[in-house]
């Protein structure tokens, strides 16, 4: 019985430390990158807005291109949503769907990853110098008191570095090889 009693107050403790901590970790996570491409803003816009043009720059087609894609909707529009799945562990399931466009200049997504809410995304296309930046984000909100293990799931700064980086590096060389 004594035993019992330990593993119980060991739970209630850790059961407190995750409800405090979640109170003074944060609640939401935003990231975003950008780069400077040597190509007209029309054809990167047109890189970025249409799912179907995705494949000439997706790093996670690289990692699994055998992954299975589908687009429904209207390419290119509000509502148009692009699903994948894929065994790689690095890619895994998920779909973006089109849930606003500034025409030329920006385009925001929802994101789902393994059917769960994997928050917002969006590009933004600027001229800039004689050349066009673009602007990748991602924005997520997490939940109290999961936010208090989001170290556990939550990819780490270095990842997002090295995902949102290497994604724009290949929209860049792609987009000025097209020019």
């Amino acid at each position: 019985m004594k035993i019992i009693k330990i593993i119980l107050k060991s739970i209630l403790v850790l059961i407190i430390v995750v409800l405090v901590a979640g109170v003074f970790m944060k609640k939401e996570f935003n990231y975003e990158k950008s780069i400077s491409i040597n190509a007209p803003s029309d054809l990167v816009w047109e890189n970025i807005l249409y799912f179907k043009n995705h494949d000439k720059w997706s790093q996670w087609k690289e990692i699994d291109p055998n992954m299975k894609e589908e687009i429904t909707g209207t390419d290119g529009t509000v509502g148009a949503k692009a699903t994948w799945s894929s065994n790689h562990k690095e890619v895994g399931n998920g779909s973006q769907t089109i849930t606003a466009i500034v025409p030329g200049k920006r385009v925001d997504t929802k994101l789902e990853f393994d059917g769960q809410d994997g928050g917002t995304g969006f590009f933004t296309v600027d001229e800039e110098n004689g050349a066009t930046k673009v602007v990748w984000g991602m924005h997520s909100e997490i939940p109290y008191p999961i936010n208090a293990m989001s170290f556990m799931f939550m990819p780490s700064d270095e990842d997002m570095n090295q995902m949102f980086e290497k994604g724009l590096a290949m929209l860049k060389k792609a987009s000025e090889e097209q020019k």
